[in-house]
């Protein structure tokens, strides 16, 4: 794997037509170039100009951006701010991000222009220098990446943040699937001491990912939130699904994570622990849900409105916020299945005269 060295200044580097970019504290700078370079590289307290980083920088910190009007949550996170996206234009995929983000911001939503140069310089960033995130078609990436969030949760600056503490988990030879898999199960530990964990009940208090990193907690739906982000802040398509009430006597709601890779969206909960994809306590009680109502399941799509063919009842507001949202709930019916799972898959094998055959319950 790539080793990396950690910053504690401002750098100042070219990465061909990602443009010249002004990047604060990041080991993730140094994986992405070494991405684009295909060398290890090695910053120390000054930048590649010679100019003195500052007092900011010299302690791990650096000043907060002025680019939002939303909150930036590095300081939550016990990390630097996110990067400032500075006063002027950017690449000429820079400028489509920033076109979209403002042609699809959902009502309500009051960021800065500033904001939204923000968010869309960072997602370039990832998805031209992470090799499996250049892999993503364009239109996955404006619907399922460039998006920045997903239910009534405040808009934060929270790109940068992840990229820069999650970029060490991540080689440059993985497959999307690796890449996914490897943010799901490093994220909990990626931000320090405690350790993020589970907590019931803790939604609305705990939804945002400052929230997260302030409490140390959160229930589904805030850590469905938070690695969802975590996974886009990679350049990986993600989105949160879930539903408002379980069809079964003690009710009960539910939300959960899903990633595209292998062409298809594959489901894993948003739970610190081991985990397999499309495997979880879930499945048999999702086989049951009910299309069209608070029984269904759904993924949230208030960014592409017109894409939706539902409503996702989120029943934490009173009263209850419909959003535009997509209905998943046969896919979730068909994918039902009575065997048991992977791990408990057993392999079975038949001799014959001419032939070896292999039985495996799938």
């Amino acid at each position: 794997p790539t080793q990396l060295s950690p910053t504690l200044g401002r750098v100042h580097v070219g990465l061909g037509a990602m443009g010249r970019l002004s990047v604060a504290h990041t080991n993730s700078v140094a994986f992405l170039l070494s991405l684009c370079l295909g060398a290890v590289v090695v910053v120390e307290g000054v930048g590649v100009t010679g100019q003195a980083t500052g007092a900011g920088s010299r302690n791990g910190r650096l000043p907060r951006s002025s680019a939002s009007m939303s909150p930036d949550i590095g300081a939550a996170a016990g990390r630097p701010a996110p990067r400032s996206a500075g006063g002027g234009g950017g690449s000429a995929a820079e400028d489509e991000a920033v076109a979209w983000l403002v042609a699809h911001k959902p009502a309500g939503d009051n960021s800065s222009m500033e904001f939204l140069r923000a968010h869309a310089k960072e997602a370039i960033v990832s998805r031209e220098a992470f090799p499996w995130a250049a892999s993503v078609p364009l239109e996955m990436f404006q619907d399922w990446v460039l998006p920045y969030t997903h239910f009534d949760e405040r808009p934060e600056n929270w790109r940068s943040t992840f990229t820069d503490q999650l970029s060490p988990l991540l080689k440059k030879d993985m497959s999307l699937q690796q890449a996914a898999t490897a943010v799901q199960q490093g994220i909990w530990k990626a931000f320090g001491e405690p350790a993020i964990v589970f907590k019931s009940n803790q939604t609305p208090q705990v939804l945002s990912p400052s929230d997260v990193f302030a409490k140390r907690h959160g229930s589904c739906t805030g850590l469905s939130i938070f690695l969802v982000d975590g996974l886009r802040s990679c350049g990986i398509p993600a989105r949160v699904v879930g539903t408002a009430e379980w069809n079964r006597p003690e009710k009960g709601n539910h939300n959960w994570v899903e990633v595209w890779f292998d062409g298809r969206w594959n489901f894993i909960d948003a739970a610190p622990g081991p985990a397999t994809w499309n495997e979880a306590w879930f499945v048999d009680v999702a086989h049951q849900a009910i299309e069209h109502g608070l029984n269904g399941i759904y993924t949230p799509i208030k960014w592409q409105p017109k894409q939706a063919d539902a409503l996702y009842p989120v029943t934490w507001r009173t009263p209850t916020l419909q959003l535009p949202a997509i209905e998943l709930t046969a896919a979730y019916q068909a994918s039902h299945r009575s065997e048991p799972p992977a791990s408990q898959q057993r392999m079975l094998f038949g001799f014959g005269t001419s032939q070896v055959l292999f039985f495996a319950l799938a």
